[in-house]
């Protein structure tokens, strides 16, 4: 790909930083990735201008510890994050959070010189201790729980999870995907003549399925509500796209802004609207469905547009990636698991970032080695081979055993690093059958 590490070393200024993180967003529900009924102009342009990821992951299939390892470098059961912090209540209640130790990359931002802002989801903590003005942001607009309305609230909510104002509670008038764009666009526009960090975790396209009237009247022809009120979810999300990239040519900071674009976890499949296809399952699985997400990179200049990297990366790679743009040497004593992405795509180096991927959820296991991918529940496992078998439909455990050893003692090895869970799985967990097999859905 055409970025030079040497065009890096020669940018005077440190770039801006916008990082859009959606929620819940299924991995087909945008044009770029397959979508024929759901436009999504704004994303598919960024992807235009940019790198699309086709083997992105994130290091969970659920909402909280998918942002601890995305905040952290760091895999975030080596800090007992393995399952969700669970209903806002116990959160805060039980002091469920991201430690308070780990080091997260808005900090070091913060510690260099940027301006940083966070408008969205944050469902890392809710005591003072957890919150996103303690954690590296300057600015916060959001709420800390894990799940929002979308309109504004008819009665008292708790306040942990009402919007705030960095620590002002507040009502929120505007349609909440409206008001989070709106919000990143001032901090923008306030910001211009520094460095900045944006960083943008809406909660679309979570539940509650709700979306406005404008957004529902685009999509005349679709007869499902559900469906309709989903795409007009993620048509609104295009649309906070669209404002923030034009917040950036406003101010005249497009091209020395690094922008990217993912998901916290594939789509859910209960809700039946979300498409993940290719893929199986979906969010709370670590089948494809659950931990393969979309992402996309842009960079005028530095990144070859239109460009399509193929082996996998992790959300891990987010924090020292940025790091590296910002021109900042992280301390050896700070152990990521993450890696700097920019050798990879700018052809400097062509191996994978990654020899493996590990993912843990409880007594479900994953892991990814180059085109084989293990999955463990309980007493069963299974093998698949992506290269051959992106949808995971052939198990061939039973077929290829050494590789299936090759994988188990390499898991192994890794959950020996790894700290027992924090906290435990949300109580009245489900048990579902897979392939006849039963898998535990820990949250």
């Amino acid at each position: 790909m055409a970025a030079k590490s040497a065009l890096l070393r020669k940018i005077k200024r440190p770039p801006n930083i916008v990082l859009i993180f959606a929620d819940d967003l299924g991995y087909a529900d945008t044009g770029v990735y397959g979508s024929k009924t759901i436009p999504t102009p704004n994303i598919d342009a960024l992807a235009k201008r940019g790198v699309r990821f086709t083997d992105a992951y994130v290091t969970a299939g659920t909402c909280s510890p998918s942002r601890a390892g995305l905040m952290s470098g760091r895999y975030q059961q080596r800090f007992g994050f393995e399952f969700n912090t669970a209903g806002a209540g116990i959160t805060h209640r039980e002091s469920r959070g991201l430690d308070p130790a780990v080091i997260t990359f808005p900090k070091v931002l913060q510690h260099t010189g940027y301006a940083t802002g966070m408008f969205g989801k944050w469902h890392l903590g809710t005591r003072s201790y957890f919150h996103p003005n303690t954690r590296g942001f300057d600015d916060f607009f959001g709420f800390l729980a894990g799940a929002h309305g979308y309109f504004p609230v008819k009665k008292e909510e708790r306040v942990y999870s009402t919007v705030m104002r960095n620590k002002t509670h507040l009502k929120e008038p505007e349609y909440l995907t409206d008001a989070f764009a709106r919000e990143t666009v001032r901090f923008i526009h306030k910001n211009k003549d520094k460095p900045f960090f944006a960083y943008v975790p809406f909660n679309a396209v979570h539940t509650p399925i709700e979306a406005s009237k404008t957004y529902r009247d685009r999509f005349p022809d679709v007869k499902n509500p559900q469906q309709k009120t989903y795409n007009a979810m993620v048509s609104a999300l295009d649309d906070a796209v669209g404002a923030i990239v034009g917040a950036l040519k406003e101010t005249q900071t497009e091209k020395n802004t690094l922008v990217i674009f993912m998901n916290d976890n594939g789509g859910p499949i209960y809700t039946r609207v979300q498409s993940n296809a290719p893929l199986r399952l979906g969010k709370l699985f670590l089948f494809e469905g659950g931990i393969r997400v979309p992402m996309i990179m842009s960079w005028a200049g530095v990144l070859e547009a239109g460009s399509i990297y193929r082996q996998p990366v992790s959300s891990l790679d987010i924090y020292p990636t940025l790091c590296e743009a910002a021109g900042i040497t992280l301390p050896p004593e700070l152990k990521l698991d993450g890696v700097n992405l920019f050798p990879h795509l700018n052809g400097e180096i062509d191996t994978a970032p990654h020899e493996a991927l590990f993912w843990s959820n409880g007594p479900n296991k994953a892991l990814r080695l180059g085109q084989w991918k293990m999955v463990q529940a309980h007493d069963h496992v299974w093998l698949f081979d992506l290269e051959n078998d992106i949808g995971e439909t052939k198990n061939l455990a039973m077929a290829k055993p050494e590789i299936l050893k090759t994988l188990q003692a390499k898991l192994k090895q890794w959950q020996i690093e790894m700290k027992p869970p924090a906290w435990p799985s949300k109580p009245r967990r489900r048990k579902v059958k897979v392939d006849g097999a039963l898998y535990e859905l820990n949250i």
